[in-house]
């Protein structure tokens, strides 16, 4: 991994933001990337919500997520940050080592997934390689997330692609429901479906976590 330096990125700081409700483990990481010249530290929310003030004010380059956080998930959270800071790219920071969570951080478009047992140096290098442009995710991550796109995409049923469709071209739930011969309330219910598969909690949030998941096109 290659060291990113002040004047590599024309003497711009890049813009660090921590997501963690273990803040002594947070507040600890902090300090020691606050003494970095390459980074500015612009906050630690110990909440997804707090997290997603904190991105849409400070809009951050780049986040450090822990992948459990009250209430949220971080694949989950990752596409809503995003949404609030479109640039930022994430890094998941983790004590999960299950493999189940490492295939939902990096299909969410994690840019790296590290689990917190590795050293400080290895968490600043990819901090690095990320802020670079860079993915820090090995060919077995990878190719894990990979396998698990397919069995993602096949938990969809045929009928909630095509709901998914609609909404692309902005179709309402009455417009829905006549363009597919069902009632209001059938649509309705396959939304609050498809609202839990994606983790989505809106109509719009559906159609882009979709997007990302390579649903829609």
């Amino acid at each position: 991994m290659t060291k990113v330096t002040c004047d590599s990125l024309d003497h711009v700081s890049t813009k660090v933001q921590i997501v963690d409700d273990h803040f002594l483990f947070a507040e600890a990481l902090g300090s020691v990337i606050r003494e970095i010249p390459a980074y500015d530290l612009v906050g630690i929310a110990v909440t997804g919500s707090q997290a997603i003030s904190m991105a849409q004010e400070k809009q951050p380059d780049v986040i450090l997520l822990d992948f459990h956080l009250p209430g949220y998930s971080a694949d989950v959270l990752a596409p809503r940050l995003r949404s609030m800071a479109r640039d930022a790219k994430i890094i998941i920071l983790t004590s999960d080592q299950t493999q189940a969570s490492m295939v939902k951080g990096v299909q969410a478009g994690a840019a790296g997934y590290l689990t917190k047992d590795r050293a400080l140096d290895d968490v600043i290098r990819a901090l690095d390689d990320v802020a670079a442009g860079g993915v820090v995710l090995t060919k077995q991550q990878l190719e894990v997330a990979r396998q698990g796109e397919v069995e993602r995409g096949e938990a969809l049923t045929q009928r909630e692609i095509e709901i998914l469709r609609l909404l692309q071209r902005g179709r309402d739930t009455i417009a829905i429901a006549d363009a597919l011969t069902i009632s209001a309330n059938t649509v309705r219910t396959h939304l609050q479906n498809l609202f839990t598969k994606l983790g989505a909690h809106s109509k719009l949030e559906a159609v882009a976590f979709a997007k990302e998941r390579g649903v829609l096109e």
